[in-house]
């Protein structure tokens, strides 16, 4: 096991990590009574900010400090102003803006779920009933209606990752399976005129998916199949099945089964896909977002983790496929690898892998 250098912990460094999860509720309470959209066009003083978005004009001025503290917020005297960066992602009206990540990360049951995070840990795996893996989990919902900060480059890599071999294929039929946004299979099918797109998951989190597609005006090609995607009738075949962010809420044996199940369905040159964060011995400070992904994989399903690069391609070549290109999304630890049924040909070595 290789050995990395780590910063000495410090009584700063522990403080700073007792502190955090205030810093979160102060974003996430900044963001909900709407400061950043009330200080878009000016500074404030507490008192006109408080009766701007409806709040106790003492409590707000504790608040507002406390933003300022930290960062959120520039104090010029007795106003409150917007620092660089802010308008930019914390005013809903901003194309760039990056507060509905807060339902996403900040979400209640993620609170909960991590608050006896010893007894996960004592019992191997998740407290909650239901759990991340099964019906009812409603987290999804939220998830599918905004995704990540890294989907669309994730989802570009996916595209690019296809680029030559689909160009090759006069229609491509595609199945995003798990598709919660279903943004990887919208991607793909905005680049591709003729593809069409069958976006496969549980009823209430398709609607979310349908919202996307109407969005990019994809609706006419995109297909909903309602299900779990172990027992659900796929309907293929199909020349691109995408497994995106899916293989992490399930151990590795389970993994296998599903992409052996999926390898099924796609027709002769087909492409699978599998797109995620991984933890693959570098660094952990260089791969912290897939070690968080990790311990919220702990506490929301039975038995999954954000796998190893090489625990995907084990679980590739279990289901009966050879993997044929390998991309990073740098700089995050997100690896979308490409793979077909079968043994390699002379057209996927064209393809290439880029590690």
């Amino acid at each position: 096991m290789t050995t990395h250098p780590a910063p000495a912990v410090t009584r700063q460094s522990l403080l700073d990590t007792l502190q955090a999860f205030k810093r979160t509720s102060l974003l996430r309470a900044t963001v909900e009574l709407g400061v950043f959209d009330a200080l878009a066009a000016g500074p404030l003083d507490p008192d006109r900010l408080a009766r701007a978005v409806g709040a106790d004009a003492r409590a707000l001025r504790v608040l507002l400090g406390a933003a300022a503290a930290t960062g959120l917020l520039v104090q010029d005297g007795t106003r409150f102003a917007l620092p660089p960066g802010a308008a930019e992602l914390l005013v809903s009206s901003s194309p760039q803006y990056a507060g509905h990540a807060l339902r996403i990360n900040v979400s209640d049951w993620e609170w909960e779920a991590m608050r006896d995070l010893a007894a996960v840990v004592r019992k191997g795996g998740t407290l909650l009933a239901p759990d991340a893996t099964e019906r009812g989990f409603s987290y999804w919902r939220d998830f599918a209606a905004d995704g990540t900060f890294v989907t669309r480059a994730a989802a570009a890599a996916l595209a690019e990752s296809t680029r030559v071999w689909a160009d090759s294929v006069p229609v491509p039929r595609v199945l995003d399976v798990g598709c919660g946004h279903a943004l990887f299979g919208l991607e793909f099918a905005r680049l591709h005129p003729t593809a069409v797109l069958h976006a496969l998951d549980r009823p209430d989190v398709l609607d979310q998916a349908r919202v996307h597609a109407e969005r990019m005006g994809l609706t006419d090609r995109t297909h909903c199949i309602e299900g779990d995607a172990f027992t659900v009738p796929l309907e293929g075949p199909y020349d691109l099945v995408i497994v995106a962010n899916l293989l992490p809420m399930f151990p590795e044996d389970q993994g296998v089964a599903l992409l052996r199940r999926l390898s099924g369905a796609l027709r002769p040159g087909g492409r699978l896909v599998t797109v995620g964060f991984t933890v693959d011995g570098g660094p952990p400070a260089d791969e912290h977002a897939a070690h968080l992904l990790s311990l919220l994989m702990l506490v929301s399903t039975p038995g999954g983790e954000a796998h190893s690069l090489g625990t995907t391609r084990r679980m590739i070549a279990a289901a009966g496929l050879t993997e044929i290109s390998t991309r990073r999304v740098d700089p995050l630890p997100v690896h979308v690898v490409t793979a077909a049924p079968g043994a390699a040909t002379a057209v996927d070595t064209q393809e290439g892998t880029k590690r």
